[in-house]
């Protein structure tokens, strides 16, 4: 629980305990003298320029904030808690991603607002636009151990160097672990960044601990101590805060995930800063299907509609509410027709209604909900288009003139048809894997409408992942490589994909049991990559969708 005594009595407590084990002593500490970091790597490291008097470091955090130390931005630095919240006092830059000081990479923003924490020295610091490209560093969600390792990174001071223009990268072990803050000790902490993070890799990602705040001076240039000991402020106990103070109220366009699992069906929230919310259990809350075999999910303005395939062969139908609550499952096989056989279905919005595709002993069934959500029967777009031979995957996506793409892998071949806006369907289906995709096999695809065009990702068993655009004329670009960005080595299990806000968003889960997720902006530009975590069990798909809330 955080104390709730004044702020500052606080904090002169918590530094008065430090100095007192020994740990803690002098000017605050700002840099880290280790080893030189390799170019690229932990590219989430900010260094601040704070009004051309103090350099200081921070941690991308999401696309559009830094976490950092409160004392950075006071000028009396012992005194972090004066710190006010709104824009800095000094105008204050952020380097992001820039390895090495004197080369062109990384982003470089202005911070426009400061939200301090009211128990540590830390700072929550908003860039004036957003940084794509850049994977940020996401808060633990475990409190650090006494005696383990991290790793640090930072711009400071090193032994011998009083300003360098690298980032350099530290080892540390920790020590007493208070209420709001860590001891660490090992690489010197030295002036220069204050606020430089302290990380832990955990299932093989790197996830934020702590935040340097202050330190001895042993071995940094031009201190003759010889204790290397610092503190740290914690972060693990405080994500929610983190969220909610960082939650962007301009964008409220959000990717809506749900996820099967080894242990259930479960729902999480992309919003558009980059963060996720944790996964909520769906059956907890919309009730039990037994034995779930497959999801998917689409949604009309704020709303999402999920499916679930059951054990017994019938297709169940949950809503979650624009304002967070559920709609229980109700089974819409008497509506719309049993299908034996059926193993996979693929939804999407129309507008005002749903249009959603099953796929059952090899045949491709469609059907659509009206605005009133009343369902009509299965049809059978086999009997239009042809029959495919061993289908194993449907995909589907509307694009803005009222076009229903399908998409169908079968004999490890992509195909693709449409069902045009006055009902009818094309004349039979089309080869995707006919065009250069560069891939010899096909064991996924998933489609997302972004305005008039249809974009595509197409997934290999050998783990090569290809995106196109379809144009409204009907033309197809050229296939680009994601598997660099979204999986390298690991062939994707499940892919889907969304538009949200006219950007493309693709899911995967790869044969490892971990969900990846990428962005491709109008402007043609990828984020970097991120996985959403926090899920139980093991996934197995995951299926995505755009909303406005």
């Amino acid at each position: 629980m955080i104390s709730r005594r004044p702020r500052a009595a606080r904090t002169a407590a918590l530094l008065a305990a430090v100095v007192a084990a020994g740990v803690l002593s002098g000017p605050p500490a700002q840099a880290l003298a280790g080893d030189t970091a390799t170019d690229g790597a932990y590219g989430f490291t900010a260094k601040i320029d704070i009004g051309g008097v103090r350099a200081c470091s921070g941690t991308l955090i999401n696309n559009q904030w830094l976490i950092s130390a409160a004392s950075c931005f006071v000028d009396d630095p012992a005194q972090a808690s004066s710190l006010p919240a709104g824009a800095p006092a000094r105008k204050s830059t952020a380097t992001i991603g820039r390895t090495d000081l004197t080369s062109t990479s990384g982003e470089v923003r202005q911070i426009v607002d400061l939200v301090p924490r009211q128990d540590r020295d830390l700072v929550l610091a908003k860039l004036a636009t957003p940084v794509y490209g850049i994977a940020p560093l996401r808060p633990a969600a475990t409190a650090p151990t006494e005696g383990e390792v991290l790793k640090g990174a930072g711009y400071g001071r090193t032994k011998d160097t009083w300003i360098p223009d690298r980032l350099h990268t530290a080892a540390f072990t920790t020590g007493p672990v208070q209420d709001t803050a860590v001891n660490i000790d090992g690489t010197p902490v030295c002036k220069g960044d204050t606020g430089a993070p302290a990380f832990r890799e955990k299932d093989g990602r790197l996830e934020l601990v702590a935040v340097a705040s202050a330190s001895w001076q042993g071995g940094c240039v031009g201190s003759d101590e010889t204790r290397t000991g610092a503190v740290a402020s914690r972060v693990d106990d405080i994500r929610t805060w983190i969220r909610e103070s960082t939650a962007s109220t301009l964008n409220v366009w959000k990717l809506q995930m749900v996820t099967k699992t080894s242990s259930g069906l479960y729902h999480a929230i992309r919003d558009s800063n980059g963060d996720w919310t944790g996964f909520g259990d769906v059956q907890k809350v919309a009730g039990t299907i037994e034995d779930v075999k497959f999801a998917a999910d689409a949604a009309i303005s704020g709303k999402n509609y999920v499916f679930a395939l059951g054990g017994d062969g019938h297709l169940y139908q949950a809503n979650r509410r624009a304002t967070g609550g559920w709609e229980a499952f109700r089974d819409i096989t008497p509506e719309i027709g049993a299908k034996a056989g059926l193993t996979r279905v693929a939804v999407t919005s129309t507008g005002t209604g749903l249009a959603l595709i099953g796929l059952a002993d090899g045949r491709i069934y469609h059907t659509v909900q009206d605005s009133a959500e009343k369902w009509g029967k299965w049809g059978d777009a086999t009997a239009k288009l042809g029959t495919l031979g061993n289908a194993t995957q449907v995909t589907t996506s509307q694009t803005s003139g009222g076009e229903t793409h399908v998409g169908v892998v079968a004999d490890n071949k992509a195909y693709h048809a449409i069902r045009q806006a006055d009902g009818t369907w094309g004349e039979a289906w089309g080869r995707v894997s006919n065009l250069p995709t560069g891939l010899d096999s096909i064991n996924g695809m998933a489609f997302a409408g972004t305005g008039s065009n249809l974009q595509i990702a197409l997934s290999s068993p050998t783990g090569d992942i290809k995106h196109a655009i379809r144009a409204s004329s009907g033309s197809w670009g050229t296939f680009g490589n994601l598997s660099g960005k979204l999986a390298p080595h690991q062939p994707a299990i499940s892919v889907d994909a969304a538009a949200v806000n006219g950007e493309f968003q693709t899911a995967i889960v790869t044969t490892d049991g971990k969900i990846k997720h990428a962005l491709r902006h109008t402007d043609g530009t990828w984020d970097a990559a991120d996985e959403p975590t926090g899920y139980p069990g093991t996934p197995t798909m995951a299926a995505i969708t755009g909303s406005t809330s």
